[in-house]
């Protein structure tokens, strides 16, 4: 269970998370010794939906009495907006007339939550200073920020999201390839809109082939799948 409604922000997803449990338990153990854990990678890696599952991990435990709240910052353009975006994230409201961040930071200065600050590389410097202001005026607070570059803070510990397991070589053993974390993702998102669609002997090769031309990049099998779907 998730804490409390008032607690949390985290939308509910729409559709299962695949694979990555491994680097998901390592992720979690991190947010234990770090307050700021960067997950960086290149677009449609997943970072976005992997920061979501950790954080409602972190969620059902106790190390954040004041909630997990997620800023979604793809939508903004503006770098003099980024913590009044934070601020109503967090149901706060800043007052008119100090510097938007020193507010923020203390509004936040006693709270002990979980902040996931997902896409700040558009905004990187704006989102830096942010954060630097909260890890040094808020000490209860922990931040995991997305974002296709690092934030380059002290402290910060990086994740480079690697793309999901491929096929290697052309040995195409359904059992070995079901396995496998690219193929599980493209066959389970196929199999949402397509119900008839199995990994078989007749499929595994082209599963495998277009895995492969992704390069096993989530968001582009996701599309993909789709596509498939249709065409179907």
């Amino acid at each position: 269970p998730m804490p409390a409604a008032s607690l949390h922000n985290l939308p509910t997803p729409t559709t299962s998370f695949v694979g990555r449990r491994r680097l998901l338990t390592e992720l979690s153990t991190s947010l234990g010794r770090t307050r700021l854990l960067t997950l960086s990678g290149v677009g449609g890696v997943g970072k976005s939906r992997l920061a979501l599952e950790l954080a409602r991990l972190a969620g059902v435990s106790t190390d954040f009495p004041d909630g997990v709240w997620l800023v979604e910052l793809a939508g903004v353009q503006d770098p003099e907006v980024v913590a009044s975006t934070v601020a109503s994230a967090l149901r706060l409201t800043l007052p008119s007339g100090p510097p938007p961040t020193a507010a923020l930071a203390e509004q936040l200065a006693s709270r002990a939550l979980l902040l996931i600050m997902d896409n700040c590389e558009h905004l990187l410097d704006a989102c830096s200073a942010l954060i630097d202001e909260m890890l040094t005026r808020c000490p209860e607070i922990t931040i995991v920020a997305t974002s296709r570059e690092p934030l380059a803070l002290p402290g910060e510990l990086v994740y480079r999201v690697p793309s999901l397991q491929l096929p290697s070589g052309t040995d195409l053993d359904i059992r070995e390839l079901s396995r496998l974390e690219a193929v599980q993702l493209f066959v389970e998102r196929v199999w949402l809109v397509s119900h008839s669609f199995r990994l078989n002997a007749k499929t595994a090769g082209p599963v495998a082939e277009i895995c492969h031309r992704l390069d096993g990049i989530p968001l582009a099998l996701e599309l993909a799948a789709a596509r498939l779907a249709v065409g179907d």
